[in-house]
């Protein structure tokens, strides 16, 4: 019997993921095809599956492209990673056609939760749980005001160094620490530092003719860990914590930052690959960033501790893996682990010898 299961488009991990599974399943004496699907002709990714599709371009053509799809090659399970709101919007169609769907929540709500920083943080201290201290700015003028206001910086958390980013966003985009101390072309002389003078970061957005809103914090000293994790509504079946220092990253499988990433995601009821942020505060105590309820940027990095989240996904998806059998395996195959991410380049095979027929000019 074949079990098919079809990775749609994700944001940065869709590669790691198909590795993943098709390194699980290399030695089990199961029939596992794989799918891959893209907007985009991403060959890197998509060459690494066993049947390749390129996406629809428009919300509008994805459901019959689904659907169908499911139909030709019998698909058991689904997985996305983008337009995850949309999949919700049309869980019943698409779940009626006799596939699992997994979005990495079971409701809108949940979406709208993690993607507003400064709810969250307020949804889970409602929950007893630690949180970055946030307040919600929405103009220029309220910034300036409270970066006037020294108080402010000592009622987030009683020292002087904040820090902002939008209240919406991903990759960490737009977050600046500020420092009175650097020079005024440090944002642009060494924008990777991600420091910059508070009077510039004033000048600039105060000529946006739409003011995006912003959420103020304190710039905790860390370290930052990020909890990769396997939930099922609610319930995480495995979970790898990454500790952040420096260049290196080491990979865990206990501690409070561990423990407090799958609170978040049970409070959450996360469902399918997901991660937790946290960060140390000045008492050495980790608290809430974020919960990104999808696979996150380096999940690919937790295999080296022996535990394939990804892998065990698609056994508990494709039901080749009970979930007893998933836990235990998370925590008997788990090994401490320190790895240190690598520039690297492979050879890119410009056709797709597995595109499936039809699909070309998608």
């Amino acid at each position: 019997m074949s079990h098919v299961i079809w990775l749609m488009e994700g944001l940065s991990s869709q590669r790691d993921i198909i590795l993943g599974i098709k390194d699980f399943f290399k030695f089990e004496n199961k029939d596992v095809t794989v799918i891959a699907s893209h907007r985009h002709h991403r060959n890197e990714i998509l060459s690494l599956a066993d049947i390749a599709l390129i996406e629809p371009p428009e919300d509008e053509d994805r459901l019959a492209f689904i659907t169908s799809t499911v139909t030709q090659y019998g698909v058991n399970a689904i997985h996305t990673g983008r337009n995850c709101q949309w999949f919700e919007t049309h869980r019943a169609e698409i779940v009626a056609s006799g596939v699992t769907l997994t979005t990495g929540a079971v409701s809108n709500a949940m979406f709208e939760l993690a993607d507003d920083k400064v709810n969250f943080a307020s949804a889970m201290q409602q929950h007893g749980l630690p949180v970055v201290p946030s307040i919600r700015i929405e103009s220029a003028e309220e910034l300036r005001a409270h970066l006037a206001n020294n108080t402010s910086a000592e009622s987030l958390s009683g020292t002087t160094m904040l820090c902002v980013k939008p209240v919406v966003g991903i990759y960490g985009m737009g977050f600046w620490r500020f420092d009175d101390n650097v020079s005024h072309m440090a944002a642009f002389t060494h924008p990777d530092s991600r420091k910059v003078r508070p009077d510039m970061y004033l000048h600039a957005v105060e000529q946006m003719e739409t003011f995006e809103p912003l959420v103020l914090m304190p710039y905790l000293p860390g370290p930052e860990y990020s909890v990769d994790m396997l939930v099922e509504r609610g319930k995480v079946i495995a979970a790898v914590a990454r500790r952040k220092e420096g260049a290196l990253q080491y990979l865990e499988q206990s501690g409070p930052a561990y423990e407090l990433g799958k609170m978040c995601a049970e409070v959450m009821q996360a469902d399918g690959l997901v991660n937790v942020q946290t960060r140390n505060n000045d008492h050495g105590e980790p608290v809430l960033l974020e919960i990104n309820m999808r696979p996150s940027g380096g999940i690919g990095y937790t295999r080296h501790s022996g535990v394939n989240l990804p892998g065990l996904f698609a056994a508990r998806k494709l039901g080749l893996m009970s979930e007893a059998q998933a836990m235990s395996a998370a925590t008997g195959n788990f090994s401490q682990a320190v790895v240190r991410s690598m520039t690297d380049v492979i050879p890119y095979n410009t056709t797709l010898d597995n595109l499936s027929s039809g699909q070309g000019n998608a």
